[in-house]
């Protein structure tokens, strides 16, 4: 008697725990296939094939991360054979679970820290988008760190891109702040069709591993990189104009995510907006950022509405507002998985036209940000 094939609901099943494994989601909070759905010989052979074997890929999470979701995988099994005549664990998953096992045991506890190619699905069903990050996934924020991980901000950001959002970046000129390892940039590049990325940060050594982050995404053509610390690098020497003056690349979008967790880096920040905008008035900035303290977000929205008082120079005014999207609960999520502990939030900063800089502007801009915050 033939084996029944997997159902569409099972192959959906197979689907988000692939994406959430290849994401390397804590295995206490993978969405697992059940039982029903594994126990057959052609489920467990597929996922064997697709997310266990490295002599197939190159590109699967570490060692000791399989090890336990495999284990895992291997107690569902265990509950959901009622016959083991019928139905059983594939010799091809028991023995890539030893050859995991033994491998974890070499590694050591350190391989936690070690950069593994973490593959991020974007939240879609009807197209495959994916980029690869060699990153620390499970790092903790510390000291000079925060660049070696993708953070929640950032993959709520590329959601809204995925989804709705694509305007922004299609055919246009990107220029991200504080861009980590890349994660967004190569987003931008690869799928939602940038015609140029620049992507800064203040760190050499992050920028050094997301060069190797836009080869292994293969977006070389379209993204570049560079080092810009605020408040101390120019705009104007990082991205140095034509001998007669004009701009080579009319930048249209700035990208920023979880850049707003140190208070004492925002007026550094702010000036490094104030530059750009001198520069290209026409800018959209987006940040989105996780609201870890409610007091570490106004102090940033403090920043931008004291600006706004202080300021009638068109070329230095600027004004922030919010934009309001629903945050999926994680349970509902399909990609870009990202947790919502934190609150997340999405504005927009942008130079107003000049009819809009009177008292009655500001105070309604102002009067916005009462009420978000």
């Amino acid at each position: 008697m033939a084996e029944p094939a997997i159902s569409f609901e099972g192959w959906g099943q197979i689907d988000i725990f692939m994406r959430k494994y290849l994401q390397m989601i804590d295995p206490l909070e993978l969405t697992y296939p059940s039982g029903e759905v594994i126990k057959s010989s052609a489920a467990q052979s597929w996922l064997v094939d697709n997310l266990f074997d490295r002599s197939r890929w190159q590109r699967l999470p570490t060692a000791r991360y399989a090890y336990r979701v495999m284990k895992a995988l291997i107690h569902i099994l265990t509950v959901a054979i009622r016959d083991p005549e019928e139905d059983g664990i594939s010799d091809k998953l028991m023995y890539h679970f030893t050859k995991e096992l033994v491998t974890s045991q070499k590694d050591g506890p350190a391989s936690v820290q070690e950069k593994c190619p973490v593959t991020y699905s974007a939240p879609r069903f009807d197209v495959a988008q994916t980029v690869t990050i060699f990153e620390t996934p499970h790092l903790l924020a510390s000291g000079g760190d925060t660049g070696h991980r993708t953070w929640p901000a950032a993959l709520y950001l590329a959601s809204y891109l995925c989804r709705g959002g694509k305007d922004y970046i299609e055919n246009r000129s990107i220029l991200e702040l504080g861009a980590g390892l890349g994660f967004l940039s190569i987003y931008c590049a690869r799928h939602l069709g940038a015609k140029h990325v620049l992507m800064t940060d203040g760190s050499d050594a992050v920028m050094a591993l997301a060069q190797e982050n836009v080869k292994e995404n293969g977006v070389g053509q379209v993204v570049k990189t560079a080092i810009l610390r605020w408040g101390e690098s120019c705009v104007d020497d990082i991205i140095p104009r034509e001998q007669n003056g004009t701009d080579s690349t009319q930048y249209d979008v700035v990208l920023a995510a979880d850049i707003l967790y140190d208070p004492k880096d925002f007026p550094a920040l702010i000036s490094t907006l104030e530059q750009l905008f001198r520069r290209w008035p026409h800018l959209e900035v987006l940040v989105s950022t996780a609201v870890r303290t409610e007091s570490t977000f106004k102090s940033f929205v403090d920043a931008c509405r004291k600006k706004m008082k202080q300021t009638r120079d068109l070329d230095n005014y600027f004004r922030i507002l919010p934009i309001a999207i629903r945050v999926e609960p994680e349970k509902e999520q399909i990609g870009f998985f990202h947790s919502t502990f934190d609150r997340l939030r999405l504005c927009i900063v942008t130079k107003p036209p000049e009819d809009t800089s009177s008292d009655s502007s500001l105070g309604s801009t102002i009067d916005m940000l009462e009420k978000w915050i």
